[in-house]
């Protein structure tokens, strides 16, 4: 049982989002994929379908019949076949959930207000979490949907679509400029640990030339590739990377004590404090992107079985992440860095093992991004720009060189100069109360009008009024944190903000 769990993640897709067929966005592509005159292959590219596929609509062709498991179909990718158990749904969400937040966990921790009270507002983030989770579950049954924009197409129309397909955009465009800034101080940490007073005077171990020279080299070339199927290897490495720093943090603990501790806080310092921070637990947890395409990969698709994996999925999560912030945390205090990793001593190779696995994690899910987010970009250019389907394929190629180009150098100036991840880890997290609070509200009241028109029922009365309040409190929070994030943390500072290295030098 357990070999073939292993066997079954293992050869099962942990890029969920690189999959994800965000060409069906194009109301032409949508209706001749739905009518099977053309299919998105495992390149997560449109091409025509054959003859004999082309007389099958969708409905006989890609969706399910009652509850068995997907059948080969256009809308189908290959990251989608094959059916998975709810245990391995539940190792692809942690997957999907656990990475560069991790590193920041510590750094939220102090804004909490400490250990305590945030293990305490974790809990509540997650049971909300998960009702948003089911809410979208709920809501994909209705069409039988098979990706997150094409619930809110079926539930809210076009325009929800289409904002959902942004709102992913700028997160793996985020995510990138996060990944850069984690290189760059892996970096930082190893020259300074290894140079120590050269590394203040050296222009070559500044972090504006490690990350570009960095980015150039291995991420720039696989990027311009139309499939990464040889990445998917690198995702066993990827766990482990995310995984590192949590044992890190406990072994450097017991390494360290409480030598460099600061003050360990038991309450948060104001409450605007604690709704900066709500943000960063649910960057941490947000799964929601990827929830349907699980949903609709799994071999037997209903709610009881997804509730199993989403609360597998979150107790492994809230474990790990508590974790990582109470020792870290505890370990350095008030003087805690935006990425943990920074303060550590590179000369210990159990660290130098750690930094070498960040930096190829980095590497090898960056070009994946790109793939999700220029996917995004053609659905929406495709809808916009009223393209047919012979345009959007003959482009194609055009289209990725100069999206790819410039979602790269884009990145890479603003990763060398942005002050910190906590700063990106911030606006990712306004992002991902939009994904978690405002759209599964949507589709909730939405589901409440399609069975209750009129609201006559307390029940849906009820649903609706819980709807309202999590897109009031979704927009309250993006609000707040993106007005902080912009107002005090970039223009307080300056603009633009020092490389952090220069502080390692003061």
């Amino acid at each position: 049982m357990g070999s073939m769990f292993f066997q079954e993640s293992f050869t099962s897709s942990v890029d969920f989002p690189t999959y994800i067929p965000w060409q069906t966005l194009s109301s032409d592509l949508s209706d001749k994929l739905k009518h099977g005159s053309i299919r998105i292959n495992r390149s997560n590219r449109v091409e025509y379908a054959t003859i004999q596929e082309e007389g099958t609509p969708l409905l006989e062709n890609g969706t399910r019949k009652g509850d068995g498991p997907i059948t080969d179909g256009s809308i189908v990718t290959e990251a989608v076949k094959g059916g998975t158990s709810w245990p391995v749904a539940s190792f692809l969400l942690v997957n999907a959930a656990l990475g560069a937040g991790v590193l920041n966990y510590p750094y939220a921790y102090d804004k909490a207000g400490g250990v305590y009270f945030a293990a305490f507002l974790q809990i509540i983030m997650m049971f909300i979490l998960i009702c948003t989770m089911l809410v979208l579950v709920h809501s994909a049954d209705v069409n039988r949907d098979t990706t997150y924009h094409d619930v809110l197409l079926s539930l809210c129309g076009r325009r929800a679509q289409q904002c959902a397909a942004v709102s992913i955009l700028l997160t793996c465009y985020g995510i990138c400029i996060t990944f850069l800034i984690i290189i760059g101080d892996q970096y930082d940490r190893l020259f300074l640990s290894l140079f120590e007073k050269e590394f203040c005077i050296s222009w070559y171990l500044d972090r504006r030339f490690t990350i570009a020279i960095t980015a150039f080299i291995f991420i720039l070339p696989m990027c311009y590739f139309q499939r990464l199927d040889f990445l998917r290897y690198a995702s066993t490495l990827g766990i482990f990377a995310m995984l590192y720093p949590v044992f890190l943090t406990v072994y450097e603990y017991y390494k360290l004590g409480a030598t460099q501790a600061g003050k360990v806080k038991v309450f948060p310092d104001s409450a605007v404090q604690v709704f900066v921070v709500i943000p960063v637990f649910s960057f941490a947890y947000q799964t929601h992107e990827i929830v349907v395409p699980v949903y609709a990969c799994m071999k037997e698709r209903n709610i009881r079985n997804f509730t199993k994996a989403t609360f597998l999925a979150m107790g492994i999560l809230f474990f790990i992440y508590c974790m990582a912030g109470s020792f870290g945390y505890v370990t350095f205090g008030s003087n805690i860095a935006p990425d943990i990793m920074e303060q550590y001593n590179a000369r210990d190779p159990i660290v130098l093992v750690g930094i070498g696995a960040l930096v190829i994690k980095m590497i090898t899910t960056y070009p994946q991004l790109v793939l999700c987010g220029r996917g995004a970009l053609d659905g929406l250019y495709a809808e916009f720009a009223n393209l047919t389907t012979d345009q959007f394929i003959k482009g194609e190629f055009k289209r990725r060189i100069v999206v790819t180009s410039l979602w790269f150098c884009t990145t890479v100036l603003l990763a060398v100069l942005a002050p910190n991840i906590g700063v990106v880890i911030e606006l990712l997290g306004c992002l991902a109360s939009v994904n978690i609070f405002i759209f599964p509200g949507l589709c909730l009241i939405a589901l409440c009008f399609r069975s209750d028109e009129y609201l006559e029922n307390w029940k849906s009365q009820a649903k609706v009024a819980v709807a309202c309040a999590m897109i009031a409190f979704g927009t309250f929070v993006f609000g707040v944190v993106f007005t902080k994030v912009i107002m005090y943390d970039m223009m307080s500072h300056g603009s633009p903000s020092p490389a952090p290295s220069h502080f390692k030098c003061s």
